[in-house]
């Protein structure tokens, strides 16, 4: 793993810090990664609508949870999954559609 070790100070307006500050956190990078990204012209991707996908999945994931531990205690006799399986379907879309939008 790389190390960071040096340190490079500059000199910016309170309006200038506070726009790179804002679009530091509109990217949710660090001050120091997101002008490292810039000065080093990387990429900076921002991808709308992952926090909504992400709380999906962590939905469907407790969901699959709950019917594993019934099953195991065997008080799970009969499953339907069509609902969960219609929900995860629809969030890998998603995911595609968002990942489409990156490229």
């Amino acid at each position: 793993m790389r190390k960071r070790n040096r340190t490079i100070t500059i000199r910016c307006t309170d309006d200038e810090y506070e726009r790179i500050h804002s679009k530091a956190q509109r990217h949710k990078l660090s001050l120091s990664d997101f002008v490292l990204r810039s000065a080093l012209d990387k990429k900076i991707v921002v991808a709308d609508g992952l926090d909504e996908v992400a709380r999906q999945q962590k939905s469907i994931g407790r969901n699959l949870n709950q019917i594993a531990m019934l099953g195991h205690e065997g008080r799970l006799h009969s499953v339907r999954l069509d609902e969960l399986i219609e929900q995860h379907e629809a969030v890998t879309q998603a995911v595609c559609d968002i990942a489409k939008e990156v490229k």
